[in-house]
């Protein structure tokens, strides 16, 4: 059991320096950068980040432990469509906030952008969970591994934890570390700066957000 655990977290450290880094990469440091983050904030988000995807990990390999990797494989296949066009409208929507911010005046879009953009650990979450849902072939393929092993509900539990925090210990805890420091650049120079800077990190969120829904047709 142990050598199986060491396995599954060093697999964890190859897959978060690589996968993970393309998927989760784009949006966490941009997001990271563009809400103009302090480094420990940053690293605060990379973590609620993490938390919410290595728990779809979990929920996913129990599931397949229960159900068998054919139901879970239907069950996201049925979702997947949805669960694209969602959360790609959901992270449109951080995007527009971080390029409009509190310019429009709107009750509405007051109190959406505080409860969004401001206090963020619910989207941060919701998008961890939301990258989690969208797991790619490579992924399902050792979550799948994981529920076949596995002899009981804890022992998967604790095979997909390895795995799981084995991706959580990846160079994109660096590279969050690097975008909290980017705007502190930009808010030495003058604010225009930090406003064009804002501006491009919404659009690319928003671009990010368009592309998962395109996925989704």
């Amino acid at each position: 059991m142990n050598k199986i655990i060491i396995s599954l977290f060093l697999t964890g450290l190859l897959f978060g320096s690589g996968p993970c880094i393309a998927s989760c990469g784009p949006f966490l440091i941009t997001y990271i950068a563009g809400t103009k983050k302090t480094i420990s904030k940053g690293v605060m988000v990379y973590i609620l980040f993490s938390v919410a995807r290595i728990s779809v990990y979990v929920a996913l390999s129990l599931a397949i432990f229960f159900l068998s990797r054919f139901a879970i494989e239907r069950l996201l296949g049925g979702l997947y469509k949805y669960v694209l066009i969602l959360g790609g409208g959901f992270i449109i929507i951080i995007g527009l906030f971080m390029v409009f911010g509190k310019k429009l005046e709107f009750n509405f879009w007051q109190s959406l952008y505080k409860n969004l953009l401001e206090r963020d650990k619910k989207s941060i979450f919701t998008v961890g969970l939301i990258i989690g849902l969208l797991p790619c072939a490579p992924l399902l393929s050792i979550l799948s591994y994981v529920g076949l092993i596995s002899r009981t509900w804890l022992s998967s539990l604790l095979y997909s934890l390895s795995f799981g925090i084995g991706t959580f210990v990846s160079p994109l805890i660096m590279l969050t570390i690097l975008a909290g420091i980017i705007p502190r650049i930009f808010l030495e120079k003058k604010a225009i700066y930090s406003s064009i800077f804002s501006l491009i990190c919404g659009l690319t969120i928003i671009f990010l957000g368009i592309q998962l829904i395109w996925r989704a047709f």
